[in-house]
């Protein structure tokens, strides 16, 4: 959460939002993992994309508590970055790093794991373990959910992703795409001679 005077780079997504429960499923499990198998890469970076992650993101209903533990993400994540002096990826790193006990970064891991959990309830997919804990990634080791529930989390977001496409669909919210160089019936008759 920052001010909205302040001026981005154009390469850096913002969410124009002052939702907490929003904050706290951007920074959960299944929304990291959406945005991996859904972003472009910049050399070994991901480059996150609203359109290509956030917009196909198929969204919980945002709960009462998940905006609870949006806050206190927000709120303990900046107690530690000025109390270590630490910038957002430095704090991360520590977080993501197995030798590091700091009672601090273990609160910030207890945190991500409830944010977790929370929104897991949310989607109604409180069944699934997700054995939080330090697993390799393609991105190196990180503290995570372990890989089967990462691949089961990326197959129900698919599928609740197609899923709400198709009822958007059968509302006609989205229209079919004209194929190019034909005119619509309407504008047909306007070059008759």
């Amino acid at each position: 959460m920052v001010p909205a005077r302040q001026v981005f780079s154009h390469a850096l997504a913002v969410f124009a939002t002052d939702d907490l429960a929003m904050l706290g499923l951007l920074s959960s499990a299944p929304h990291y993992w959406w945005a991996i198998e859904r972003s472009s890469t910049l050399e070994t970076r991901i480059r996150y994309t609203p359109s290509d992650v956030f917009e196909t993101l198929p969204r919980p209903e945002l709960t009462e508590a998940l905006w609870r533990l949006g806050g206190r993400l927000d709120a303990y994540r900046r107690d530690v970055m000025l109390a270590r002096q630490a910038g957002l990826t430095a704090t991360y790193n520590l977080v993501h790093d197995k030798g590091c006990g700091d009672e601090d970064i273990a609160e910030l891991r207890r945190i991500h794991v409830a944010i977790d959990e929370e929104v897991m309830r949310a989607y109604g997919w409180d069944d699934l373990p997700l054995e939080h804990g330090f697993h390799d990634t393609r991105q190196g080791a990180r503290y995570t959910v372990v890989r089967t529930a990462r691949q089961e989390i990326l197959d129900r977001l698919l599928e609740l992703n197609h899923k709400r496409y198709a009822e958007e669909v059968a509302k006609g919210l989205h229209e079919k795409k004209k194929a190019k160089g034909k005119l619509s019936p309407q504008r047909e008759g306007l070059f008759d001679a």
